[in-house]
C-alpha cells in the first residue's frame, strides 16, 4: 500500500470520528468502510464500524464487523464482548454464550462479560445457572448495577417480584436515574397487585424519559385497569402526539375507544395502525370485537382468520382471540389457540377450563374431561369447571363418577342451585339406569 493510500485513510477515520460524534451514522460509516477497503488489516477500523451500526440499530451487521476484528485479533475482548451483545440482540443466543464464555477464559477478570451471560441463561430458561453467574460477577465486581438489572429479570420470570424489585432498587441506588428499571419495578408491583405503587413508578420513569411513548402506553394499559379511563385517555393521546406513525399508539387508542363505546372512531384508530404495520399483532383481533358488536358476522370471522395468520404468542391475546371464536362458532381454531395457551401457561386454571368447554362444544368428551380433571387440579374450588365435569361423565353415562366430581363442590356451595339441580339430574339418571339393568337382569333369567 502507498504512503498516500495510507495517509487517505486515517485522513478517512479521522472524519470518521468527527461525524459520529455528531450523530451522522451514516456518513462516518461510509468513511469507515472506505478506510477498511484501503486498509483491511486494522482491528479498531473494524471494531468502530461495529459500533457505528450498533448506533444505528443494525446488530446483524455489526456482528459481521465484530468478526473482522476477531479475525485479525483473535484475543480481543472488547470485540467479543460487543459480538456476543448483538448475537443475543439477534436471538442467536447459544453463540453468545460462547462468545461470553470465551473471554472468561482469555480475562476472567473481565466483568463484563458475566452481566449478558445472566441475562442469556434467563432466556433459555436456565434461572438457576443464571444465579450461578451473578454469584461468580460479584466476586470482580460488587455492586455492578447491569448485573443486579439482570438478575432482577431473571427473579421476575420467576414470579419472585419481591426479589426482583430489590435487585432493580440495588441498580438504581448505583445508577440514580434509570428509567427502565423503574418500569421493570412498576411492572412487578402491578403483577402483585399493587397498582397505585405501579403507577407511581411509571410516573418516576417518565419524569426521566418525557418522550418514551412505550411506558405512556405501558402506563395507559395500568389506568384503563384502574378505570382511570381519562388519565388513560390522554397519556395514549401523548404518544401518539409524539410517535405518530407509532402502530402500538394507534392500537391503544382504538382499544381504549372500544372500552368507551366508541366504536366507530375506534375502528378508524385501529385501521390506521394496520396501514402502518400490517402485521401489528392484536389489530385484526380487536377490529373483530368491533364487528361482532354490531353483529357483522361475516367481517367479524374475516377479522380473526387474519389474526390467526399472524400466529399469536401473547396469552392474554391467545384468550381473549380464542373466546371470540367460540362466540361465532369456530370451534376448531379457537381450541388450537388455547391449546397453545396450555403450551405457555401451563398453571393458568381459566385456559385449561376454556380448553375443556372448547373440546365439550367439539364433543371430544375424553378431551375435555382431560382439561377439565387439569384445571381442578389447579383450582379445586373452581364449581363452574366441577358442573361442566360432572354434566361431561354425565353425558357418557357414568353417573358414580359425575356425582362423586360434585360432592366437594356442593360441600363448597351447598346453596348452589345449579349444582343441586345438576345432582339430582344426575341421581335420577343413575336410579333410571340401574332400573334399567334390572329391568334387564329379569329378562335374562331362565323360564321354568
Amino acid at each position: 500500500m502507498e504512503t498516500n493510500d495510507w495517509n487517505d485513510a486515517e485522513r478517512r477515520v479521522e472524519r470518521a470520528q468527527e461525524l459520529f460524534e455528531q450523530r451522522k451514522w451514516q456518513e462516518a460509516l461510509e468513511e469507515l468502510r472506505a478506510a477498511t477497503s484501503i486498509n483491511p488489516y486494522n482491528a479498531a477500523w473494524f471494531f468502530n464500524i461495529g459500533l457505528t451500526l450498533d448506533e444505528m440499530g443494525r446488530p446483524a451487521e455489526a456482528v459481521e464487523a465484530y468478526r473482522q476484528v476477531l479475525q485479525i485479533e483473535p484475543d480481543d475482548v472488547q470485540a467479543l464482548s460487543h459480538l456476543g451483545t448483538d448475537l443475543h440482540r439477534i436471538g442467536r443466543i447459544e453463540e453468545a454464550l460462547r462468545c461470553f464464555e470465551r473471554i472468561e477464559t482469555i480475562d476472567p477478570s473481565f466483568e463484563a462479560s458475566y452481566c449478558p451471560r445472566i441475562l442469556c441463561y434467563c432466556d433459555l430458561g436456565e434461572h438457576e445457572r443464571a444465579e450461578e453467574i451473578f454469584y461468580l460477577a460479584r466476586l470482580y465486581k460488587e455492586h455492578c448495577p447491569q448485573c443486579y438489572f439482570n438478575m432482577g429479570i431473571s427473579l421476575a420470570a420467576r414470579g419472585l417480584y419481591e426479589k426482583a424489585i430489590f435487585c432493580w432498587q440495588k441498580t438504581l441506588d448505583a445508577q440514580g436515574s434509570h428509567p427502565e428499571v423503574h418500569v421493570r419495578i412498576a411492572q412487578a408491583l402491578w403483577a402483585k397487585g399493587q397498582r397505585e405503587h405501579a403507577r407511581r413508578h411509571f410516573l418516576a420513569g417518565l419524569r426521566q424519559s418525557p418522550g418514551s411513548t412505550a411506558m405512556l402506553l405501558d402506563l395507559s394499559d395500568l389506568l384503563i385497569e384502574m378505570e382511570r379511563w381519562e388519565e388513560a385517555g390522554e397519556k395514549i393521546r401523548r404518544a401518539i402526539e409524539i410517535a405518530p406513525e407509532d402502530p402500538a399508539a394507534h392500537y391503544c387508542h382504538g382499544r381504549w375507544l372500544l372500552r368507551r363505546g366508541r366504536d366507530e372512531e375506534a375502528v378508524a384508530s385501529l385501521k390506521r395502525a394496520l396501514e402502518l404495520d400490517p402485521t401489528f399483532p392484536g389489530a385484526h383481533l380487536r377490529l373483530a370485537e368491533a364487528h361482532h358488536r354490531r353483529g357483522e358476522i361475516i367481517d367479524t370471522r374475516q377479522q380473526l382468520r387474519a389474526e390467526l395468520l399472524l400466529r399469536p404468542q401473547d396469552p392474554r391475546m391467545l384468550m381473549d382471540l380464542a373466546n371470540l371464536l367460540m362466540d361465532v362458532g369456530e370451534l376448531r381454531p379457537a381450541t388450537g389457540c388455547l391449546k397453545r395457551l396450555v403450551q405457555l401457561e401451563p398453571h393458568n386454571a381459566k385456559a385449561w377450563q376454556n380448553l375443556a368447554v372448547a373440546h365439550f362444544l367439539r364433543g371430544r368428551y375424553g378431551e375435555g374431561i382431560a382439561a377439565s380433571q387439569e384445571t381442578l387440579r389447579l383450582d379445586p374450588s373452581n364449581l363452574m369447571a366441577a358442573h361442566n365435569l360432572a354434566l361431561a361423565l354425565g353425558e357418557l353415562g357414568e353417573y358414580d363418577a359425575a356425582l362423586q366430581t360434585l360432592r366437594p363442590a356442593l360441600e363448597h356451595d351447598a346453596g348452589n342451585p345449579q349444582l343441586q339441580k345438576l345432582e339430582f339430574r344426575l341421581r335420577l339418571l343413575r336410579l333410571r339406569q340401574r332400573f334399567a339393568a334390572a329391568l334387564r337382569a329379569v329378562r335374562l333369567l331362565p323360564r321354568k
